[in-house]
């Protein structure tokens, strides 16, 4: 174990004179291989060790943050906090920090010691692998591999500690046939167990297809075939934020008054599930409270939403950590993240969704997967899609907008598939929905 309990300790003796107060220290390893144009360019080590303070006085607080280096810097972060707090407003939402509990989930399996012991070597041979996976150009990629320590305290009795691993992969490619193609993948992970491959071999056929598509003609309303790399940016942007507390507290939520009703098709289960190997699955979270499997929405049913303490009943959802990034976790006030939101895989396979589509879309790529949080409307340009015809793939398209809403979307589900993937802090498999209306020139 790192130096975190030190300074932890450290930092709370000097804010113990605060009715609230809290500490929070991180330590993270990064290691990081880059390739630009089919080249390794640059591996990194980086060490980011630091410590936020927060204190409150009846309804004013004070916060800060600074990096690391010796006792001296407890002195100064607690100094900056005490100036904040004495020209902070007074305000009536605060209730206090988390407050102590029992562990509820045995500790889940999020520590690899591949991860702990990578040497720059080791990140040289993974990215000699993607590259020569991959017949077409890589413009960029990344993958980074974090080792992350960290501990909160607070003045209610919390101290709780957390130690994890972080892999995550982003990569592009890039062809030319009838005009430019683009592909793109991520990974996210806490085991060195990505299949550079494969990652590889499907970054040259996104890119060699979408090289070949054309632009959409025309207009019409058709099914929306989404695989896990396209879906779980749009459930977390519209799904995730329909249950996320603080938007149901101000009345940004939809949902707000659902919980108990129907607000998705009776094939979807969706689970807050920090009981299995996922980047942001821990015992408590990062402001101390205890995390457990949560229901979202049982068979279309709303049955809870995602709080941290700032909303009150605190679920255990008060993150600081990122999916993707290690980095300056000390740094970030917690905010309300899901866990690991996973769906009920389905039981047909990618394949049989489509075969079974008379009028659909299967969308490759989107250039940005994302739904609005408040409504969950979208209108997305797509990369590269199949059009379906009577379950067969007939044509590739591109340029043409996509557009719906997901959180209708998720009412009018067709098909469920049995590959689920973790995007990030979800995990969803290809689905298929009913609905939305694709737009060409």
């Amino acid at each position: 174990m790192s130096d975190t309990g030190f300074y932890a300790e450290k930092a709370m003796e000097a804010a113990r004179g605060y009715g609230q107060s809290e500490v929070y220290v991180s330590e993270a390893v990064i290691n990081t291989v880059y390739i630009d144009d089919s080249k390794i360019s640059n591996i990194e080590t980086k060490l980011d060790y630091g410590l936020m303070i927060r204190i409150a006085d009846g309804g004013r607080q004070g916060k800060a943050s600074v990096t690391l280096n010796g006792e001296q810097s407890v002195k100064e972060c607690m100094s900056m906090a005490e100036s904040v707090l004495r020209y902070s407003p007074e305000s009536t939402e605060f209730k206090g920090y988390a407050q102590p509990g029992q562990a509820r989930i045995p500790l889940p399996d999020v520590w690899d010691r591949k991860v702990e012991n990578v040497t720059p070597e080791d990140l040289r041979e993974m990215a000699k692998v993607l590259i020569d996976s991959c017949p077409v150009n890589i413009p960029r990629a990344q993958i980074r591999v974090s080792t992350n320590d960290c501990r909160v305290m607070n003045g209610n009795g919390v101290d709780c500690s957390h130690r994890s691993t972080l892999v995550y992969g982003h990569f592009t490619s890039m062809t030319t046939k009838e005009h430019p193609g683009e592909g793109m993948e991520t990974f996210h992970g806490t085991h060195l167990d990505i299949d550079l491959p494969a990652i590889g071999e499907s970054l040259a056929r996104q890119a060699n297809s979408a090289a070949a598509s054309h632009e959409f003609k025309g207009s019409e309303r058709l099914s929306m075939i989404l695989p896990p790399g396209q879906l779980g940016d749009m459930m977390n942007s519209s799904v995730v934020s329909a249950v996320n507390g603080e938007n149901v507290k101000y009345g940004r939520s939809l949902w707000k008054d659902s919980v108990g009703q129907q607000v998705a098709s009776e094939q979807l289960t969706m689970v807050d599930d920090p009981t299995v190997s996922a980047p942001l699955s821990c015992v408590f979270d990062d402001e101390g409270t205890p995390t457990e499997r949560r229901v979202v929405v049982e068979d279309g049913v709303l049955r809870s939403f995602l709080r941290d303490s700032f909303c009150g009943d605190s679920t255990g959802n008060g993150m600081r950590r990122s999916s993707v990034e290690a980095q300056g976790a000390y740094e970030r006030t917690p905010v309300i993240k899901a866990l690991n939101v996973t769906a009920k895989p389905g039981r047909y396979t990618p394949e049989q969704i489509i075969e079974q589509t008379d009028n659909g879309i299967f969308v490759e790529r989107f250039a940005w997967p994302e739904a609005d949080e408040m409504t969950g409307r979208f209108g997305l340009n797509v990369r590269c899609g199949y059009i379906i015809r009577s379950g067969e793939i007939v044509d590739t398209i591109n340029n043409a907008l996509l557009m719906g809403n997901m959180l209708e979307a998720v009412r009018n589900i067709e098909m469920i598939g049995n590959d689920p993937r973790q995007i990030g802090v979800v995990t969803v498999p290809t689905m298929s929905f009913s609905g939305t209306e694709l737009v060409g020139n």
